[in-house]
């Protein structure tokens, strides 16, 4: 229960105060949020960081720059940014949700069903924190929970897809995932492939990635789904069996990297 609630006036305030043990505080959608609270219980001390600007998307060059406080309703209706990170965000159905939700909060929460995560890494994003730049694969995998002040996402060279599925329009997502890939010569050359949904944290599916690239897994038309049911180990809960969440990430994983191949081999 939240007892003790401040409003920095500075990033350097509000750091100094997470060091403190107060729970950076944007949006509120996920410090207030069950289940998946991140820590197991809600925060009982709080510093509010909503009014340092840190919102804002731009371009700089061939990069695109989203500030972490900005709301996902804020990116999905951008049209600087590429069009599979709005689409992304446009997947949480409840617009109320997205006007107050900020991407900064969605990847600090590390929640294992993000619908950005997974486009995030697919796409290559960087979190520019406190403590300096890294990957948001990185941030995500690791212990890392540093002020994240915005995202840099590299020119998108290839293509990148995102994929939610969920058993009703508001239900919490069985399957989200997303992959890019980049072909050259009539190949393959590079591909990222990121799951949510599937383990405690959204992953990269580094087996599978190999698999795309050497083109083992995109000869046969069973591998890929069998190859992406080993590599992933969803846990069974409310949203259903272990045996399910594996068979519908599987298909509809192996069907979205199928898909991406098709288009950057055209």
């Amino acid at each position: 229960m939240m007892q003790d609630y401040k409003l920095a006036s500075s990033i350097e305030e509000a750091v100094e105060l997470n060091k403190a043990g107060y729970v950076f505080l944007a949006g509120g959608t996920q410090v207030n949020r069950s289940p998946f609270l991140k820590h197991g219980h809600r925060p009982e001390k709080v510093v509010s960081i909503s009014g340092l600007d840190l919102s804002g998307i731009s371009r700089e060059g061939n990069e695109f720059l989203i500030g972490a406080g900005a709301t996902l309703q804020d990116i999905a209706d951008s049209h600087l940014i590429p069009d599979v990170l709005r689409r992304a965000a446009g997947f949480i159905p409840n617009r109320s949700v997205r006007n107050i939700a900020t991407i900064g909060g969605n990847v600090g929460a590390k929640r294992p069903d993000s619908y950005l995560i997974p486009t995030l890494m697919a796409l290559g994003a960087v979190a520019e924190t406190v403590a300096g730049p890294v990957s948001v694969n990185e941030y995500v995998d690791g212990d890392n929970e540093t002020l994240i002040i915005r995202f840099r996402i590299p020119p998108l060279d290839g293509a990148c897809r995102a994929i939610k599925e969920s058993r009703s329009h508001q239900a919490l997502p069985v399957v989200s995932a997303a992959a890019w890939m980049r072909a050259e010569g009539g190949a393959v050359k590079e591909a990222v492939v990121a799951a949510g949904c599937v383990a405690p944290r959204t992953m990269r599916l580094t087996e599978i990635e190999e698999g795309i690239v050497s083109g083992k897994l995109l000869e046969s038309g069973q591998a890929l789904e069998v190859a992406v049911a080993g590599a992933i180990h969803p846990e069974e809960d409310i949203l259903g069996s272990r045996e399910y969440k594996t068979y519908i990430n599987s298909v509809l994983i192996a069907d979205l990297v199928r898909g991406l191949a098709e288009e950057v081999l055209k």
